[in-house]
């Protein structure tokens, strides 16, 4: 795009909602996988009227960077630093196409492992 052909419109700002939204759909996409959530807790602030999402915890340091913390279950008889890396890399590519962040960390915190 020419220099002459940009016009500034303002600032996007994204909530961190919005990132743990897209967070815990991308590791959805994961096979072997589901998130580990706290049911009561987002029952009792959904009848409040506020939306939750207790698996994925997003966290902005001092200088503004971007870091995600992702729980997750894990089926029985998976590789864990082979899901783990996985869900790393659809996470980051997710965030970064859709919302042109650059994420610091992506942490995935295995909470447990289920049986089919």
């Amino acid at each position: 795009m020419r220099a002459d052909a940009k016009v500034n419109l303002g600032i996007v700002q994204v909530h961190k909602r919005v990132i743990a939204d897209i967070c815990a759909v991308a590791a959805l996409e994961v096979e072997g996988i589901t998130l580990a959530r706290n049911k009561t807790l987002e029952g009792f602030l959904g009848f409040w009227g506020v939306r939750f999402n207790s698996s994925v915890e997003v966290v902005l340091d001092a200088n503004a960077q971007v870091s995600v913390i992702i729980k997750v279950v894990v089926r029985y008889g998976m590789n864990l630093s082979d899901i783990s890396r996985r869900v790393q890399d659809v996470v980051m590519t997710a965030i970064e196409k859709m919302t042109d962040i650059n994420l610091k960390d992506v942490d995935v915190s295995i909470q447990g492992i289920e049986r089919e």
